[in-house]
């Protein structure tokens, strides 16, 4: 009697554990991606307490230099500007290898 080839959807368990090594790499970079943007995002515009220093050139106000990098670099504005919030509240050394950006984002909130 053969034996029976389990199958995830359409395609063989081996197949599928493929798909899912490879997709890890994928969500991997992204979040590398993201945070870099968050990095880059803080460099321009370093975060304050509210009501902080403003600006020396009042044109340049953070909302105006984070639009603006998004507009240069084909992304929202909030998507920018939440990349650098999760970047501020998760420095390079406290960020956690495999653990997605998403799960960065929402633990973020946490204080």
């Amino acid at each position: 009697m053969p034996e029976a080839v389990e199958k995830i959807g359409n395609v063989s368990q081996s197949r599928y554990e493929q798909i899912v090594a490879e997709l890890r790499d994928v969500v991997e970079q992204q979040t590398r991606g993201q945070f870099t943007i968050g990095g880059r995002a803080l460099e321009i515009e370093p975060m304050r307490p509210r009501g902080g220093v403003v600006a020396a050139d009042p044109q340049w106000t953070v909302a105006e230099s984070l639009r603006r990098l998004a507009e240069d670099i084909g992304l929202k504005a909030g998507t920018v500007k939440t990349a650098r919030w999760v970047a501020s509240r998760w420095p390079k050394e406290h960020r956690q290898a495999g653990v997605s950006y998403t799960v960065h984002r929402i633990l973020a909130d946490i204080d």
